[in-house]
């Protein structure tokens, strides 16, 4: 087995086992996580800058959301 490092945050990310396909599930369970991590990134700089609107533009976009959890 190998450990492989990301060349991105350079820590250690998957262990390389050779045999039923544990690479491919090992390979699709990190780039879905890290996949997830760019999303919650983005929403979150996204929602920063909506929150630096001028209060006249935040009203006309009714922003703040205010939805609840339970709606998705």
């Amino acid at each position: 087995m190998k450990s492989e490092k990301s060349p991105i945050f350079g820590g250690d990310i998957a262990v390389r086992a050779r045999g039923n396909g544990f690479y491919y599930a090992i390979q699709r369970f990190v780039t879905e996580k890290i996949q997830a991590r760019r999303r919650r990134i983005s929403a979150d700089h996204a929602a920063w800058e909506l929150a630096q609107l001028p209060d006249y533009l935040k009203q006309d976009i009714q922003w703040p959301p205010t939805s609840d959890h339970e709606e998705h």
